[in-house]
């Protein structure tokens, strides 16, 4: 598969993100797929994500994480071409989606500026969906989570804001509960 602009920067290297300026690395976990149900309602395969709500392994803010060998090969085509089908990754305990929405936020028009230069060339690749002095919150238009997160990778390493984040969604087990004597 070949790489657009915001994928090439990252297509051949390690799954990682940032949090507080330090680089957290993600295991990709091929065995799931995440939906991203409004996304897949917007095309119209909400009956088709209705049929394997009861296969799925997690389900939450609007995302029902499942087993990938539990979709048809169609399936799983009409909801990549909708931009439903999510990767899904793990770190810890954790089972982390990437959704295609990064925020970026700025302490100085500086700050800013750098951000503004580095996505100038890749203008037809995200999407503005708030822009204030202070913020931003752009989408890959790909509608791919794992552009998202790219992006947001390359936005840190190159134009060092004062903070960016792809948005996931965290699914983390519930604690144990102890018997109390």
């Amino acid at each position: 598969m070949a790489c657009n602009a915001i994928r090439l920067y990252t297509c051949y290297m390690s799954t990682y993100y940032y949090a507080a300026g330090q680089k957290v690395d993600l295991e990709p976990d091929e065995e799931h797929v995440a939906i991203d149900q409004a996304a897949a309602k917007e095309a119209g395969l909400d009956a088709k994500v209705s049929a394997y709500s009861g296969t799925a392994v997690r389900a939450g803010a609007g995302v029902l994480v499942t087993s990938r060998s539990s979709l048809s090969a169609d399936t799983i085509r009409r909801l990549q071409e909708a931009g439903a089908l999510q990767p899904v990754y793990r770190r810890d305990k954790a089972v982390i989606v990437a959704m295609p929405e990064v925020r970026v936020e700025f302490d100085t028009p500086d700050q800013r500026g750098r951000v503004m230069s580095l996505l100038s060339p890749n203008a037809s690749d995200v999407s503005v969906t708030e822009d204030t002095t202070d913020r931003l919150v752009i989408r890959p238009v790909s509608g791919r989570g794992e552009d998202a997160l790219n992006l947001a990778n390359r936005i840190q390493e190159y134009a060092n804001p004062a903070a960016v984040s792809v948005r996931f969604v965290q699914f983390v087990p519930k604690p144990k509960t102890t018997a109390q004597s």
